[in-house]
């Protein structure tokens, strides 16, 4: 095999994301840094490759929401990839739809703004360029609107 004939293997750091619901709007937060709005979770750190990852989202769900807010996620339901764009630096995102049982979200200094939004209005926002985000939100909100309705 020369040198050419390589295959290049891509790498990526691993988010956990929660699609968190609530009367029919979900939660989304502005990035602080590039402006652009997501929703709730973060990366696995080094330390935490056999934490189970239901441990990680609420770890990161803690740190970006506060304690007092209270969520139940079900499984991993949606992946998408996103390219950071302060580094380039792949990310492959894994999504769990959430459901509030209690308590407030407190916004971290990690987001500018918070807002809980219906479909129509989250269709209109600012998601990340480089990335799938779009198409993984609206697939997140058909498998909301399905659990809703008992599908």
């Amino acid at each position: 095999m020369t040198l050419s004939d390589e295959r290049h293997i891509q790498r990526f750091e691993v988010s956990l994301k929660g699609f968190i619901v609530r009367d029919g709007r979900a939660l989304f937060l502005r990035e602080a840094d590039s402006g652009y709005w997501e929703i709730p979770g973060g990366r696995i750190d080094a330390g935490e490759e056999w934490v189970p990852h239901a441990d990680v989202l609420a770890r990161e769900v803690r740190e970006e929401l506060g304690t007092e807010i209270r969520i139940a996620f079900g499984e991993t339901v949606v992946t998408w990839t996103r390219q950071r764009p302060s580094d380039g630096v792949f990310l492959f995102i894994l999504a769990r739809i959430g459901v509030v049982i209690g308590g407030e979200p407190r916004l971290s200094a990690e987001h500018s703004e918070m807002a809980w939004l219906d479909r129509s209005t989250a269709r209109r926002l600012a998601f990340p360029p480089s990335s799938s985000y779009s198409d993984a939100i609206e697939r997140l909100w058909n498998l909301a609107d399905g659990r809703a309705s008992g599908g």
